[in-house]
C-alpha cells in the first residue's frame, strides 16, 4: 500500500553534436589521444591496479584497439554521462552498456531482467515491484527512489513516491531499445535528485533504426501469455517513425508463506492470487532535428503476500501503475562552436491500489491512490569554448498539478487521509571538460536546485581521466548527490525530513587488449541524512525520519571477452561493505558476481546463451541470514529462416532455492526467490529496405 502512511494502520535522446568545431563524436580529440603517448601520471592509489592491467609485452595498433574496444562494449559511446555523445572510456564516470545484441541473445524480459546482470547490481522482488541493489545500497521496499531512471533523457521517476519502475509496471518493451545506459555514482551534478547512487538511461530505437515491421510473442510459466508488434519508417523529406505496443497477461504462481500456515488462512497458500495483465504502447515522430515522443502504459497485479496486514489469499488485493508521458525536443547548433538542446513534456505518474481489511465484521475494501502531473522543461547548451574545454551549461524546472495522495474504506466509508500538493522544481547546471594535455580530461561542475518544500541544494563534482597508454585509462571521480523525501515520506508526520546526501570517491582502471578489456575500481561511498521507517511509540507506529550515516567501502573487477568466433563472455565480481553505526545494513551482499556467455552470430542459424549469477547471505530485518543464491539463466534460439527466430528460454533452470530480505510491509521476513520458469517464444520482422 503506498500510499496508505504506515501510521495511519499502525504498520510500519540525445543526438550527436553537429558543429564542425565539436565532432559529434569527438573524432579529432579521439584521434590524438589514441594516437599519441603523452608522458603518463600515474597515481600512487591505482599503481598497483596500473601494473596488473597495462602490463605485457605485447601492445595492439591504434586501430586494433579500436576494433577490440568495439567488440567488447568498451568503445561504444553514450549520452547519459555527460548529457552529450561521449565514448565510454572517456567519461568521467564508469559506465555499462547493455547492448542490442545482448537484450536479444539473453532475451531479457524486462528492465529489471536486464540490471540483474550489471557489476555491483542486484534484483529482489516482493511479488507486486521490482527493487535495484546498487553496490550493497537497497533496502527493502524503498521504491528504487535512489536510482534515476530516463528513457532518452525524460525521468521517469513518479512525483509522489520517487519510484523508478523496473518490472512490467514500467510499461517498457525491450524490442523497442536500443540500448541501456548505466552510470554509476552521484549524478547530482547534472541531474538532480533522485541520481544517487546511478542513473540507468534506456536509449530508445529510432525509426531508420528499428525494423520496418516486428512482432514477437511468448508463453510460458505462470500461464503467461505475451504479445508484442512495431511499425516503422522514413520518408524522403527527412520524416521518421516509429509506433510499438504490446499486451500481457498471466495466471501467476500459487505461493506457500509459512507465516500464514494454519487452517484459518488456507494453510499458508496464496492460489490464483498473483495474477498480472499489462498493456504498453510507445511512438515517436522525428523531423528536422526535432522529436516527438509519446508512452502509455497500465499494469494490474495481484499481490498474494498480504503486505500491509490485508486479508491473507484475498485475490481481490491489487494495485494498478502507469507512467505515461509527451514529450517534444530539438537540437539546433548556432554557429560553428555551440549546440542548443531543449526539451518541454507533460509527465504522469498514477497508483491505485485495492487493499482487503478484515477489522472483525468482514472484509471491508480499502482504496489507496498516489497521483501526480508534471509539467517540465530542459534548456541546455554544449559549447566548444576553445579546443580544450567543451562546457556545457543548462536549466530546467518542473511544475507540480494534480498532485495527492488518498486512502479511504469504501463501505463503510471511512477517510483516512486526502493530501493535495502542487509546487515546483528550478535548477541551473554547469559542467567543463578541459583537456590540458591531450592525455589528460578533467571535468569539474555542479547544479544547483531549488525545491519549493526544501531550499537550494548544490551539489558539485570534480574529475580526472589519465590516458596511461593505447587502451589504458586511469579514472579518479569524486561527486556529490541528494535526494530529497517524496511527498509519500515528507507528509507521514509533523516533522521536516531534511534530504538525503550521499559523497562518493572513486579510483579505477580500465584497459583493453585486441579481443578483451577489463575494469578494476575502488570506492568508498557516504550515505548521510537516511530516510526511513523509523518507530515512534510502543504501538508500533512508524514515521519516516532521518536516520544515521551509511558508509560503503568496496572493488569491483570485470573482465569482457570477444573471439575470433563471435564468442562473447563477460565476468564480474564485486565484494563491499555497508554499515550504520559500525552494523551491517540489510539486504546487503558482501559478495555479488557473475559469468554470462553468449554465441550469437549474425546470421547463425542456432544461437546459445546463459549465465550464472551469484549473491552472498543478506541480512533480513529480524537478524537473520538469508543464505547465499547461484542462480542460472539460458536462452537458445533457433532462426526459421531470415526473418523468424524460436526461442526457448529458462529462468532459474536449476530450481535452486533461494530467498530475499522482505520488507517492513509483510509479516515474512524473508520471500521465497521464484523456481525454475520456461518459457517459449517466437519473433518476426522485416528490415527496412535500402
Amino acid at each position: 500500500m503506498r500510499g496508505c502512511f504506515p501510521c495511519a494502520r499502525g504498520k510500519s535522446p540525445s543526438r550527436a553534436l553537429t558543429s564542425s568545431a565539436i565532432p559529434a563524436d569527438n573524432s579529432e580529440m579521439n584521434c590524438t589521444i589514441w594516437n599519441r603517448i603523452g608522458s603518463a601520471r600515474t597515481l600512487p592509489a591505482l599503481a598497483l591496479a596500473s601494473a596488473m592491467l597495462a602490463g605485457g609485452t605485447a601492445r595492439a595498433g591504434a586501430d586494433d584497439l579500436r576494433e577490440a574496444l568495439s567488440l567488447v562494449g568498451a568503445g561504444e559511446t553514450v549520452v547519459a554521462a555527460a548529457k552529450r555523445p561521449q565514448p565510454v572510456s572517456e567519461t568521467s564516470s564508469l559506465v555499462t552498456v547493455i547492448s542490442r545484441a545482448e537484450i536479444e541473445a539473453l532475451g531479457y524480459h524486462s528492465l529489471a531482467d536486464a540490471l540483474r546482470w550489471v557489476r555491483g547490481m542486484f534484483v529482489t522482488d516482493d511479488r507486486n515491484y521490482s527493487y535495484l541493489g546498487v553496490r550493497g545500497l537497497e533496502r527493502p521496499g524503498d521504491y528504487n527512489n535512489k536510482v534515476l531512471l530516463t528513457f532518452d533523457g525524460h525521468t521517469m521517476n513518479g512525483v509522489v513516491f520517487g519510484d523508478a519502475l523496473l518490472g512490467d509496471e514500467l510499461g517498457l518493451d525491450l524490442e523497442a531499445v536500443e540500448r541501456i545506459e548505466i552510470v554509476r555514482g552521484p549524478g547530482s551534478a547534472l541531474y538532480g535528485g533522485h541520481a544517487v547512487l546511478a542513473v540507468v538511461n534506456v536509449v530508445m530505437r529510432h525509426g531508420r533504426s528499428a525494423p520496418a515491421a516486428s512482432v514477437a510473442a511468448r508463453a510460458g510459466a505462470g500461464r503467461e501469455r505475451r504479445g508484442f508488434a512495431s511499425f516503422s519508417g522514413t520518408h524522403a523529406s527527412g520524416v521518421e517513425w516509429l509506433v510499438s505496443g504490446s499486451w500481457q497477461a498471466a495466471r501467476g504462481l500459487d505461493w506457500y508463506f509459512p507465516a500464514y500456515d494454519s487452517p484459518a488462512t488456507g494453510n499458508g497458500r496464496a492460489v490464483d492470487a498473483d495474477g498480472e495483465q499489462a498493456y504498453a504502447a510507445y511512438g515517436t515522430l522525428e523531423w528536422r532535428r526535432s522529436r516527438l515522443a509519446v508512452k502509455l502504459n497500465d499494469r494490474m497485479k495481484r499481490v498474494p503476500t498480504a503486505e500491509f496486514g490485508t486479508v491473507f489469499g484475498d485475490r481481490r488485493t491489487r494495485t494498478w501503475d502507469g507512467h505515461d508521458f509527451v514529450e517534444l525536443s530539438t537540437t539546433q547548433p548556432w554557429g560553428r562552436a555551440v549546440e542548443l538542446n531543449a526539451r518541454a513534456y507533460w509527465d504522469g505518474a498514477r497508483y491505485h491500489g485495492v487493499y482487503i481489511y478484515d477489522y472483525g465484521q468482514g472484509p471491508v475494501e480499502n482504496i489507496d491512490t498516489g497521483n501526480g502531473d508534471t509539467f517540465g522543461t530542459e534548456w541546455r547548451v554544449n559549447w566548444s569554448a576553445s579546443r580544450s574545454h567543451l562546457v556545457t551549461a543548462g536549466t530546467e524546472a518542473q511544475s507540480w498539478v494534480r498532485l495527492g495522495l488518498e486512502n479511504h474504506d469504501l463501505d463503510p466509508y471511512r477517510l483516512y487521509f486526502d493530501r493535495r500538493w502542487h509546487g515546483q522544481v528550478e535548477a541551473v547546471y554547469a559542467q567543463d571538460e578541459w583537456r590540458p594535455t591531450r592525455t589528460l580530461i578533467v571535468t569539474g561542475g555542479a547544479r544547483v536546485d531549488r525545491d519549493t518544500r526544501f531550499g537550494a541544494i548544490t551539489s558539485p563534482r570534480l574529475d580526472a581521466v589519465w590516458r596511461l597508454a593505447p587502451g589504458t585509462s586511469a579514472k579518479l571521480l569524486a561527486g556529490t548527490a541528494f535526494r530529497g523525501p517524496t511527498h509519500y515520506e515528507d507528509d507521514s508526520a509533523a516533522v521536516r525530513l531534511d534530504p538525503e546526501r550521499v559523497r562518493t570517491y572513486e579510483a579505477a582502471v580500465e584497459r583493453a587488449w585486441t579481443r578483451t578489456a577489463a575494469t578494476l575500481s575502488v570506492y568508498h561511498t557516504e550515505l548521510r541524512n537516511r530516510i526511513d521507517l523509523v518507530d515512534v511509540d510502543s504501538q508500533g507506529n512508524s514515521y519516516y525520519r532521518n536516520r544515521g550515516a551509511v558508509d560503503s567501502r568496496g572493488i569491483e573487477g570485470e573482465l569482457r571477452l570477444s573471439t575470433s568466433h563471435d564468442m562473447r563472455a563477460r565476468a564480474a565480481l564485486a565484494y563491499q561493505r555497508s554499515t550504520e553505526a559500525g552494523a551491517d545494513v540489510t539486504n546487503s551482499p558482501r559478495w555479488n558476481g557473475h559469468v554470462l556467455v553468449a554465441h550469437a552470430p549474425e546470421g547463425a542459424r542456432f544461437t546459445l546463451a546463459g549465465g550464472v549469477r551469484w549473491l552472498s547471505s543478506r541480512l533480513t530485518r529480524a537478524g537473520e541470514r538469508t543464505g547465499g543464491a547461484a542462480i542460472v539463466d539460458a536462452r537458445a534460439g533457433a532462426h526459421l529462416g531470415p526473418r523468424a527466430v524460436l526461442g526457448f528460454e529458462a529462468r532459474n533452470l536449476f530450481d535452486a532455492h533461494a530467498y530475499d530480505p522482505a520488507s517492513d510491509a509483510l509479516a515474512a521476513d524473508r520471500l521465497e526467490l521464484e523456481p525454475r520458469a520456461l518459457f517459449l517464444t517466437l519473433s518476426w520482422r522485416r528490415e527496412p529496405l535500402p
